[in-house]
Formats: structure tokens, C-alpha cells, sequence
């Protein structure tokens, strides 16, 4: 599914001259990469520090059954650790699957029809498993195939999961970047005050639900939402026991990502006002500058571009389905993954303290309506986003005006 998730990091506003403001660049899907330099090998220590904390975050009762997605070439040592603690929480069987490595997934198929083809046939064979178990655990992976197989299964099941991604790479596969941002995820993943973290996301959510929003950037986005009194939200807290899943209203309320960080809501699909505004829009094909989306009624009623307005067209027209509506605002509000690197490159997603995503199209995972035929949106990400609810404002600038 990530050839179709367009990560931007937008650094808006800043002069394009200094290495560390550069304009939004896509962030790049894992086996479209080059080569990419050895990953760090965590020690033992830390390896059970992560660990500890992904099976905290699982809260594991005694004779629950796990699966645990993992490539044996990917930090491999950190599975094993969990494997240790599942062991010590009575949690078995314990069952391994290998994720594909780059070489086979580089072979799969590019069309629709045949990626939910093969989604479905692994779907198929993966379902009984998946429902005999109560735990799913997607590990770090090198590459990943462009469907939802995983998500559908987690769907299916009674499982409740945490997706453990640890990064994208980056696209010039820089080595110094890859050892920092696997310095700053474990640091984020250990030291997080989770108990602070949810509080916080509370008090956000207090401030946010039935209040017409404001989105603003310094490159000219000025985007008015509407969030319902009975609004979903998901808080990313470090909280997936049984209890919690059990409130859970989508798919991905059983599904809690680490490092964590991310409050997830979906707006009022039908009501969408202003423009979006982008320096830079990297396309499936090509790049386009100085990009407009204009909304009226919830929907695009005009897109422009200074450069490759046709190919910006003819992207949004391949996608499809709801792909002109909002479907998700993620508010970053982890301080720990807010520090910003010279690449360009959103840490992990955007879940860092004041960064701001705006999705694209599907929303399905998240339990809303919109679609696409690929089931995939769109995510932007700004750094410098400011964010008003009602009268308040709560981010200014990239930066929360309470903490």
C-alpha cells in the first residue's frame, strides 16, 4: 500500500537555500529504494528495552496466543526479545512469519486487479491463524507489499495489534540518518511518559470536538474543517490491552503504532472550505510546483500548478474514488520525534509534537466512508502548520501553544 502513500514533509515557508528548510519531497516507499546501507545492530540491552515496552504496550494475559510479522534481516534482534517476553507473560504458541524480502516483492504485480488478487489469496490462507490469536505484532520490515493484507486480517480477527514500523528509509538511503532516526524511535519508544502523552491527547481532543477548524501554513494553505460532536478519535498512547480494544469502533482502534504519538480524527467529509497549498507535489510520475487544491462543499473544485498541472490532473484521476475529499487530520504530539532533520524527512510519519497531516481520500481503517479503488490516500505532512479550533489556537507555527 505505500507506493500510493505520499509522504511530505513540508517545510513550509522557509527559504529553499538552507540544507535544513527544504521545500516538501515525498517520502520514499520501501522497495523502490536503492540499496541501503546495514542497518545498526541494537544490543542486547536495548533490544529488551523496546521489547518490554512493545509487550507493556500489548499487556499480554496468560495463555493468549500471538503472531508476530518480522524480516530476519531487519533488527531481527528485537523480535527476539519479544519472543523472550511473551514467553515470560505465558503468552503460546508464539507463531513467525517472514515478511518477503525486497527481492520477491520487487516482482510483484503493478495492476490493481492482480494486487487484490494476491491480497486476497494471502488473506485467504492467513485468516484461520488469525483468528485463533488474540495478539498481532508488525515488526520493522524492509519492504512491504502494496495492498492491506495485514490490516484485512487484523479486521477479520479477534486480534488487537501494534504496528511497529520503526521508519521509512530515506531516499538517498543516508546512512548517518538512518542510525539517528533508529537512535530517536528508541529513545521515543522507551523513554515516552505514555500516561502524560494520553492526557495531553485529552485534553486536545476536549479542544477539537464540534469546533469548526482552521488549518493555516506560511506557503498559503488556509483550510476551514468541521469536526462533529460525535467525532472519532484515536489516541496513539502506548495503550493496546484487551480492555481497550474492546471499546474499539474501527480497525484501527485495534491497532496501536510505535513509537507512538499520533491523534488521529476524521472531519465532517461534506464540509471542506479554502485551499491546500504546496511548494512541491512529488507524483506517482514526475513532480508538480506550486500546487493549489481549492475546496467548496467538501470537495476539489479546482487544481492548479505552476509546473506539471496536466500531470497533477491526470495523478488525482488515476487515484480515483473520494481522493478530492479530507478523510484524516493526524496532529503529531510526541516530543520526542519532533527534533527536524536536514533531508527533509518526517520522523516517523509525523508524530512528532506539532506536526500536522492532512489524508487524503480513504479512510476506510480508520472506520470513516470515503474511497478509493486502491483503498489508499493521499498524506501530506507540514511541519510549520498552525492549527486554530473555534477561537483557540492550538498550534502556532509547527509549534503547540500549550504543552
Amino acid at each position: 500500500m505505500y507506493k500510493f502513500f505520499l509522504l511530505l514533509s513540508a517545510l513550509l515557508g522557509a527559504s529553499l537555500n538552507l540544507p535544513a528548510q527544504t521545500p516538501p519531497v515525498a517520502m520514499p516507499v520501501l522497495s523502490a529504494l536503492p540499496v541501503l546501507p546495514a542497518l545498526p545492530v541494537l544490543s542486547t540491552d536495548d533490544a529488551s528495552q523496546i521489547a518490554r515496552q512493545l509487550v507493556k504496550t500489548i499487556a499480554p494475559r496468560p495463555g493468549e496466543h500471538a503472531i508476530i510479522a518480522y524480516d530476519p534481516s531487519c533488527f531481527p534482534e528485537i523480535t527476539l526479545a519479544v519472543q523472550s517476553e511473551f514467553l515470560r507473560a505465558g503468552v503460546y504458541p508464539v507463531v513467525l512469519l517472514n515478511f518477503d524480502p525486497p527481492e520477491i516483492v520487487d516482482k510483484a504485480p503493478s495492476s490493481l486487479a492482480e494486487i487484490k488478487k494476491q491480497e486476497e489469496e494471502f488473506f485467504a490462507l492467513l485468516r484461520p491463524a488469525f483468528a485463533q490469536a488474540q495478539i498481532f505484532l508488525w515488526m520493522p520490515a524492509r519492504s512491504l507489499y502494496d495492498d492491506h493484507r495485514w490490516e484485512r486480517l487484523i479486521e477479520a480477527s479477534p486480534v488487537r495489534a501494534i504496528h511497529f514500523h520503526w521508519f521509512l528509509p530515506l531516499e538517498r538511503g543516508d546512512a548517518h540518518e538512518i542510525r539517528k532516526l533508529s537512535a530517536m524511535y528508541q529513545r521515543a519508544v522507551v523513554d515516552t511518559d505514555y500516561p502524560s502523552l494520553s492526557r495531553f491527547q485529552s485534553r486536545l481532543i476536549a479542544g477539537l470536538r464540534g469546533q469548526t477548524i482552521r488549518i493555516t501554513t506560511p506557503d498559503g494553505t488556509d483550510l476551514r474543517l468541521r469536526v462533529p460532536a460525535d467525532a472519532w478519535f484515536h489516541k496513539n498512547d502506548g495503550d493496546m490491552s484487551s480492555a481497550r480494544a474492546r471499546d474499539a469502533r474501527s480497525v484501527r482502534d485495534r491497532e496501536m503504532e510505535l513509537p507512538a504519538g499520533a491523534l488521529r480524527f476524521i472531519p465532517d467529509p461534506a464540509f471542506a472550505e479554502g485551499r491546500i497549498a504546496l511548494p512541491r507535489l512529488p507524483l506517482k510520475d514526475g513532480v508538480a510546483e506550486d500546487v493549489v487544491l481549492e475546496y467548496q462543499n467538501g470537495r476539489i473544485v479546482r487544481m492548479s500548478a505552476k509546473k506539471n498541472e496536466e500531470g497533477l490532473r491526470r495523478y488525482f484521476q488515476e487515484i480515483g474514488g473520494d481522493i478530492d475529499r479530507v478523510g484524516e487530520i493526524v496532529v503529531g504530539t510526541n516530543p520526542l520525534l519532533a527534533e527536524r532533520l536536514p533531508s527533509g524527512f518526517a520522523p516517523y510519519y509525523g508524530y512528532g509534537s506539532g506536526y500536522l497531516r492532512i489524508s487524503l481520500g480513504d479512510d476506510w481503517e480508520s472506520g470513516g466512508t470515503l474511497r478509493s479503488p486502491a483503498s489508499n490516500p493521499v498524506w501530506l505532512i507540514f511541519d510549520r502548520a498552525s492549527l486554530q479550533a473555534g477561537e483557540r489556537r492550538l498550534i502556532v507555527d509547527g509549534q503547540f501553544m500549550e504543552k
